[in-house]
């Protein structure tokens, strides 16, 4: 009779200590199995990352156990029943990435009922786009690159861009943080002009102090000058002031008040606030108009940083759109993994006026409507299907010519009587709708004769301090 011979190992345990990288997610996304070959590849232990949900994101920190997770995480197709292999940035605890290929298993019950998935990571390999692996998985892998990248230089990872444009800017912001100097940026509405002074602000030894943003065409002249001259009086007093005042669209500040703002740049003191400026258009025409003190000009413009606009820097649309679809991921229980290729087409087409702003709220709407794995064009709002409609429509007919003085005089004079009138007389704000300055708007309306007799009384904007904490 032949000897029985008897298994001294069962299956689980040979599983366990392989050196063949194997790991588990159950339905939810938990991560319950992570082997030996896992941990001799990434440098984490199970006790490290069991029984934490692995989500679609990109994490800024490339060696943390959430960008393990996010790296683990597959593509939405295999919990539809799919086997496939992506290429993968496997994150060590203490090297860099790894380059991989991951093989996704969909583990299925009688009923073909996905209840888990199984990951065989194959490293190391070299990471190229191949045909079949989805256009998110490939940005999802770039994401991670450019994140660490951006971090390096600045310090935080959430401003994404590839384009020469953005590199520049990534190293004048690098720049702007290691010093204490005023800084101009130039660029549309939507670029993100505000975020950046955000960056720098938050970079160094003020980043523990109050961020003050402050809309030169939405306050008051009232209310701007008692902030500037309480910031004076605190900075004699050693009381606590701003770290930072960020003055958005400050070619609309009064020219009485530029000398206030002039005035808080040339303070001396270590606690002084350093002051930013924003402005969609440069400066120099104010300054021969004589709109613009050239002495605020000088002293804001130590440092300039011109913000592309995102038409002007295709190559970065994709990898924001895919960023912004991350960032919404966190903390839901559906994973929106990526865009159809025809939602790509449509973004492409689009011109993008409101810039990376726009771009965000498009992405956050659809986003709430997708009821799936996978943006499509029916998610996209109603407003952006008809933008990009709108692009496509030809000129219209071509009007007979007639003489531009009184053309010009006339349509001035309408744009500025419609504007006071949606305003309700608010100067301010109708400068703001007409893209213009207060001062000039007064000038315009003594040139046109255009009588306002209504005070349109405003409530005063109260002032409200920013102290949100390292983050965007």
């Amino acid at each position: 009779m032949a000897k029985r011979v008897r298994t001294t190992r069962r299956l689980e345990v040979w599983l366990k200590d392989t050196s063949v990288a194997l790991f588990v997610l159950n339905a939810n996304r938990r991560l319950v199995f992570f082997n030996a070959g896992c941990q001799q590849l990434t440098g984490w232990t199970p006790p490290d990352v069991l029984g934490q949900v692995c989500e679609f994101v990109t994490e800024a920190n490339s060696n943390s156990s959430a960008a393990l997770l996010a790296s683990l995480t597959p593509p939405s197709s295999v919990w539809l029943g799919e086997t496939v292999t992506v290429p993968a940035s496997i994150t060590h605890r203490e090297r860099d990435p790894i380059a991989s290929h991951i093989h996704f298993f969909p583990l299925t019950d009688v009923d073909r009922k996905v209840q888990a998935a199984l990951g065989v990571i194959q490293a190391p390999t070299a990471i190229a786009p191949s045909a079949g692996v989805p256009i998110s998985q490939r940005l999802h892998i770039e994401l991670a690159v450019l994140r660490a990248s951006a971090q390096q230089q600045i310090g935080e990872g959430l401003l994404i861009g590839r384009s020469p444009g953005i590199r520049r800017v990534l190293g004048q912001l690098r720049l702007a943080q290691q010093s204490s100097v005023p800084v101009l940026f130039l660029g549309e509405a939507g670029s993100g002009r505000e975020q950046m002074g955000r960056l720098i602000h938050e970079a160094g030894d003020r980043g523990r102090t109050a961020f003050v943003p402050l809309d030169c065409r939405r306050l008051t002249a009232q209310h701007l000058e008692s902030t500037f001259k309480r910031i004076l009086e605190s900075s004699q007093s050693d009381d606590l002031i701003p770290g930072t005042i960020y003055l958005n669209h400050i070619d609309a500040l009064p020219r009485d008040l530029q000398r206030l703002v002039l005035s808080v740049i040339e303070l001396k003191r270590p606690t002084s606030p350093r002051v930013m400026g924003a402005s969609l258009n440069p400066l120099d025409r104010l300054i021969e108009s004589d709109e613009f003190l050239a002495e605020l000009h000088y002293a804001l413009t130590t440092i300039v940083i011109s913000i592309p606009s995102l038409r002007s820097r295709p190559e970065d649309l994709e990898p924001l759109a895919q960023f912004f679809l991350e960032e919404l991921n966190r903390g839901e229980p559906d994973q929106i993994t990526g865009f159809r290729d025809d939602v790509w087409q449509q973004f492409r087409r689009y011109n993008w006026p409101g810039n990376i702003g726009e771009l965000r709220a498009v992405v956050t709407e659809a986003r709430s409507a997708c009821n799936g794995h996978e943006i499509e064009p029916i998610h996209l709002p109603f407003r952006f299907r008809t933008g990009v409609s709108g692009q496509t429509i030809g000129p219209s007919t071509r009007q007979r010519s007639e003489a531009l003085d009184p053309l010009l005089l006339r349509v001035e004079r309408e744009q500025i009587e419609l504007a006071l009138a949606e305003a309700r007389h608010n100067k301010a704000k109708a400068a703001e709708l007409l893209g213009i300055t207060r001062p000039r708007l007064y000038r315009r309306m003594e040139v046109l004769g255009i009588i306002d007799n209504d005070s349109g009384d405003i409530e005063e904007p109260r002032l409200s301090v920013d102290r949100t904490e390292n983050n965007v």
